[in-house]
């Protein structure tokens, strides 16, 4: 089984766990010492339970009894990157690179911790086609984005080397308007609830850079799912969703030959086998 690495709410819980003797988490005594860490790290919504589903989804928490877990002993707890060939074509391809550039879309995803399927493919965003590069077993897919598109990047200290890292709002964005890079939409959709959820999202900044892509179609179904995990700050979104009538959820999919419901708001095609999914995924 594959795992993603932990996001900056999960280090918060790995940080506070590695520093008791006993490495376990007794949810009734520790929930306010793990808050108020996160308050210092600056995370405004911090959900220390499902932060804790998806630790133990990762095998890095296991149930004692009621209430009380304990952290697993095979955890690394630190912010080394656990996607290994990423320090290789850090030193051996990025930095050597002549050319401004940003990984995004799948590996950044898994960057953040917001999906557990790893791959061996990185994709990197850049303004001029280049080549793709294999690296033993990794290989590195260079996207051609226009200039409009190229922002909303960090540089992570993460690795051998530093790296240009979209930003958990711009990797979202790229994820949404090109789900074939990244995973299933439902899974991107988890991903961006996730995100929220723990804190590591900004909505504000997440619908302005949504807007400077200026994409209707991408407006509609961003706004769409963050409706549906109840995200705050739609509003300008809805604003500019453009004449057409209606769009499916996923870029590229029409609907079958059922007559699908429309949302009235975001007129997107309300595809149940899309959302259920979404909704299921934890």
């Amino acid at each position: 089984m594959t795992l993603g690495r932990p996001n900056i709410a999960e280090q918060i819980v790995l940080d506070y766990l590695t520093g008791k003797p006993d490495r376990t988490l007794d949810r009734q005594l520790d929930e306010p010492a793990i808050r108020a860490l996160a308050e210092q790290r600056g995370l405004s919504h911090f959900d220390l339970s499902s932060v804790m589903k998806r630790m133990h989804a990762k095998l890095l928490l296991h149930p004692l009894q009621h209430g009380r877990w304990v952290l697993s002993l095979e955890a690394q707890p630190t912010r080394t990157a656990r996607l290994d060939e990423l320090d290789v074509v850090a030193d051996a391809v990025l930095r050597r690179l002549d050319m401004d550039y940003y990984v995004s879309w799948h590996s950044a995803l898994w960057h953040y911790g917001l999906i557990d399927q790893q791959s061996r493919r990185i994709y990197v965003a850049v303004t001029k086609r280049k080549r793709p590069v294999t690296l033993g077993l990794a290989s590195v897919r260079f996207v051609t984005v226009a200039e409009r598109k190229f922002f909303g990047r960090t540089r992570v200290e993460d690795f051998e080397w530093p790296v240009w890292m979209a930003t958990v709002e711009k990797a979202l964005i790229d994820c949404f308007d090109q789900p074939r890079l990244a995973a299933p939409l439902p899974v991107i959709a988890n991903a961006l609830r996730d995100a929220y959820r723990d804190g590591i999202l900004d909505p504000e900044r997440l619908v302005a850079d949504a807007l400077l892509f200026n994409s209707p179609n991408l407006n509609r179904r961003l706004g769409f799912f963050m409706d549906l995990y109840e995200i705050p700050g739609t509003e300008p979104l809805a604003l500019r969703v453009g004449r057409t009538y209606a769009v499916p959820l996923a870029p590229g999919g029409k609907p079958d030959g059922e007559r699908l419901p429309v949302n009235k708001r975001w007129r997107v095609y309300e595809d149940p086998a899309i959302i259920g999914t979404a909704l299921e995924l934890k």
